[in-house]
């Protein structure tokens, strides 16, 4: 047994193409099939030994809801999406960080990475050159890389947490 939620429009032109075709179900299984032997070299997942199965209704007002729909869409998941997410985060669980979110931050941590080892690199230039009998004056510089790269790692630090999950990325007032 297989349920979906989908709007009438679609249903309706769904309808339509499968009533010559044998119907919703010949048709749903036909598509199935053939999606099926397109992903034939998928990884396989295994099923989750325990699925949720607690579902909570509530009801929101209507500005509740743009807030609600405006935070998820910043966040680039749905209503249900952010706010489970935001309860799991009342009760201590970790939040799942979307994947598109990890994709478009993961480069940028790397970046980062390598900017602050480019950083690295400099101070250890500028402290040897500090060391031997040079007349550079070279120690406010060193001193505005050392802060750039501290910057850097705290940056680096807060992304990781973002692509770990931390639930300090869903942090709202209470």
């Amino acid at each position: 047994m297989l349920t979906m939620r989908i709007d009438r429009e679609l249903l309706a032109a769904f309808d339509a193409v499968a009533e010559g075709r044998g119907g919703r179900s010949a048709l749903l299984r036909n598509l199935m099939q053939q999606a099926m032997k397109q992903v034939a070299d998928a990884p396989q997942i295994s099923p989750r030994a325990q699925s949720a199965g607690n579902r909570v209704s509530i009801t929101l007002t209507d500005a509740e809801a743009a807030v609600v729909d405006q935070r998820a869409a910043e966040r680039g998941v749905d209503r249900a999406g952010w706010i489970k997410a935001l309860v799991r985060r009342h009760v201590g669980l970790k939040g799942a960080v979307d994947d598109g979110l990890r994709n478009a931050v993961a480069p940028v941590r790397m970046q980062l990475q390598r900017i602050g080892r480019n950083l690295n690199q400099a101070m250890k230039a500028g402290n040897a050159a500090m060391m031997a009998d040079s007349r550079l004056q070279i120690d406010r510089e060193l001193r505005r890389i050392a802060d750039m790269r501290e910057d850097i790692n705290d940056q680096v630090a807060l992304l990781g947490d973002a692509l770990r999950g931390d639930l300090s990325f869903w942090k709202v007032a209470d």
